[in-house]
C-alpha cells in the first residue's frame, strides 16, 4: 500500500468512526438503547481500525482487534488500561444487544457509555494524527 493509499484508508475509517458516533448520539436522543450501543461500539471499532492502518497493524476478527489493541497500545502505555477495558466492555454490550434476544440494553447502560465513547474516539484520533509513535 502506498502512503497515499494508506492516508485515504485511514481517513475513510476515521470518517466512518465519526459518522457512527453521530448515529450513536442520535439513537440516544431517540431512546433506541440497543442501536446506540451498536453504533458506539462500531464508532470505536473503526477508530481502532484507522489507527491500525496508520501503524501497519492487522486484525481479522473483533476479538483479534481487541487483542492487538491491547498488545500494541495498552501494554505499551500509549492508551490507558481503562480505555482498553472500556473497548472490551463495549464490545460485550454490543454483542448482547445484537445477538441475545433475552437481553435489552438499558437507558443507563447506553447513556453511561456515551462520554467514554467520545473520549475513546478523541484518543484514537490523537494517536492516528501523531505520526511520531
Amino acid at each position: 500500500m502506498t502512503p497515499e493509499q494508506r492516508d485515504i484508508l485511514v481517513n475513510r475509517e476515521k470518517e466512518r468512526a465519526l459518522h457512527y458516533l453521530s448515529q450513536a448520539d442520535e439513537m440516544l436522543t431517540l431512546g433506541h438503547w440497543d442501536l446506540a450501543a451498536n453504533r458506539q461500539y462500531y464508532a470505536c471499532f473503526h477508530a481502532v481500525q484507522a489507527l491500525f492502518v496508520r501503524k501497519g497493524i492487522g486484525g481479522q476478527t473483533h476479538k483479534g482487534i481487541i487483542n492487538q489493541f491491547s498488545l500494541h497500545f495498552v501494554k505499551s502505555g500509549l492508551v490507558s488500561m481503562e480505555q482498553g477495558s472500556f473497548l472490551s466492555r463495549l464490545m460485550q454490550l454490543r454483542q448482547k444487544a445484537d445477538y441475545n434476544c433475552y437481553y435489552d440494553v438499558t437507558e443507563t447502560e447506553a447513556k453511561d457509555m456515551s462520554a467514554p465513547t467520545h473520549r475513546f474516539i478523541d484518543t484514537m484520533i490523537s494517536l492516528i494524527d501523531n505520526r511520531e509513535i
